[in-house]
This record gives C-alpha cells, sequence and structure tokens, in this order.
C-alpha cells in the first residue's frame, strides 16, 4: 500500500510536515537517499524522486547532490537555507566507502594543532574532483582502491558512527602521500606529536607498516624515524632498511627545489625539516 500522505500537491503544512518526520526517522543523521525513501514510502524510485524534489523547493529539503537529501529540522523554518552540522556525517553519506584521514584524522588525535579549512576523505567511490563543496562544508577528496578502506576504525560522532584512520593509519597514509597530510614538512610536525602522545604505539606502527606500506613508505619512515624518533624507533628503523625498494624517490613528491641524495634510504631531500642536518 503506498503512502497517501504523498500523493497531490504539498500544500498541506500539516500532512507535509508529518512526511518530512517519517522521512527524518529512517534516515541517518539527517540524510537520506532515494533507495532509502523509496523504501520508507513504498513508492517507485521515480515518484519518490519527483516528491524529494518538491520537498526541497517547499524548504523542507536541501539536496546535497544527486540522489542524496539532507532533511531539515522539523523546528526549522521551511524556505530558511541551514547546513549540515557535522561535515565527517555528510562525507560518509556522499563519498562512502570513505573514511576521514590525512590532515583530519590527525586534528581529532590531536596531532596537530593546525587547522584546516577542508576535511580530508579517503574514499574508493568514483569521483570527478579532488575538491568539493556541500552544504557549505569544504571536502579534499583522495581516491584510492576499495581493499585500503578497510584499514580504518569506526569511532562516534552523537549519535552516529564515522570510520576514521587511527594514529599509526594516518602516518602511514602520509608517509605514502605526503599531500594528505599538506606536505612533509607538515607530517614531521605530526610524527614529533606522535612520539610525545603519551597513546604512541611503536610496536603498532610496525606491524600496520609491515601491513600496509609500500617502497615509498619504508624509505620515508625509515628517514624520518631516525631523524625524529632516533632510538626509541630503532627497531622500526631497522625493519625499513630491509623492506626498501630499490630506486631513488623524491622525500615531498609535490616539492620541486633542489635535492641532495641520501644514498642509504634511496631519498631525494627536496625538503629542509628538523634536524635534518644530523642525518
Amino acid at each position: 500500500m503506498t503512502d497517501k500522505s504523498i500523493k497531490g500537491p504539498l500544500n498541506d503544512f500539516q500532512s507535509t510536515r508529518a512526511l518530512v518526520s517519517k522521512l527524518a526517522r529512517i534516515s541517518k543523521g539527517g540524510f537520506l537517499d532515494i533507495s532509502i525513501a523509496s523504501q520508507a514510502l513504498q513508492t517507485d524510485p521515480k515518484s519518490t524522486a519527483i516528491k524529494l524534489a518538491a520537498l526541497v523547493k517547499t524548504g523542507w529539503l536541501l539536496r546535497v547532490k544527486r540522489g542524496l537529501y539532507f532533511i531539515l529540522p522539523l523546528e526549522a523554518t521551511p524556505g530558511k537555507s541551514m547546513m549540515s552540522e557535522d561535515p565527517w556525517l555528510l562525507a560518509r553519506e556522499a563519498f562512502s566507502p570513505c573514511y576521514i584521514g590525512g590532515w583530519s584524522a590527525a586534528e581529532y588525535w590531536g596531532l596537530t594543532d593546525q587547522l584546516f579549512r577542508s576535511t580530508l576523505v579517503i574514499t574508493a567511490a568514483n569521483i570527478r574532483a579532488k575538491s568539493i563543496t556541500l552544504l557549505n562544508h569544504e571536502f579534499r577528496l583522495f581516491q584510492v582502491e576499495n581493499a585500503r578502506i578497510n584499514n580504518a576504525v569506526s569511532i562516534w560522532r552523537g549519535s552516529e558512527q564515522i570510520n576514521v584512520s587511527d594514529r599509526e593509519q594516518t602516518i602511514l597514509d602520509c608517509l605514502r602521500n605526503p599531500e594528505l597530510c599538506g606536505g612533509i614538512r607538515h607530517l614531521s610536525d605530526i610524527m614529533l606529536s606522535y612520539k610525545e602522545n603519551k597513546e604512541h604505539n611503536f610496536p603498532a606502527l610496525l606491524a600496520k607498516a609491515k601491513k600496509h606500506a609500500n617502497g615509498a613508505s619504508w624509505k620515508r619512515l625509515g628517514y624520518l624515524s631516525e631523524l625524529l624518533w632516533e632510538e626509541d624507533a630503532q627497531e622500526i628503523i631497522d625493519e625499513a632498511k630491509k623492506n626498501m625498494t630499490a630506486g631513488n624517490i623524491k622525500l615531498d613528491p609535490n616539492v620541486n627545489s633542489k635535492e641532495t641524495l641520501i644514498k642509504r634510504w634511496h631519498l631525494w631531500i627536496n625538503v629542509t625539516i628538523i634536524n635534518q642536518e644530523h642525518v
């Protein structure tokens, strides 16, 4: 049986409010797509899309992107613009499968004081652009294969669970792709903060590196561990030497500057960071 409340023009305030309330109950943190709405309203996707579009036009919903909608709180005034409070929840719905990583994860775990305007999202979804703004939130997107999404952990944001890289995975992701944290200089700051953090766990980091690090990651991990963590990470340094691949790479692949080759790490050193003169 179809829901009678969606028949006819949405000009009755009470029936429309009841409809929106029903949609809100089956939404995920205020977000819903056409598939979920169709199941709840027992209507076909085309009819559901038409009704959702009408609710957008009258100010009860916001269209996030094609097929995804945000339900405004019932106490909100219809037609008045509002943004989603939590960009992480929005990212989960808009870019799934994904997790919050890079500089955003580093901020969450207290590994950096630097503030970034955009939320860094690591996603296996098909994306057309690296940067996008949804509901007044800026997102920086980085696409990976689906298997890497499983490296995240789940944390609570209010009543919703969001996937985020833990401290160790955040560092490993940034070693593989320094752009995820804004470059190798910022990564060095993150690694220093990690050492000073009471939650640091070098054995766990090494275990994750053995599972997920590639050749470039091992080179940067060995060099930066020797530079920043010294004897505290000797086991990591020794393991990095064993797992290095052939060929030389840039310490920061996104920086074009004068380079010096550190042969034992197969690294072209193209940025200056703390204590570098001692290595």
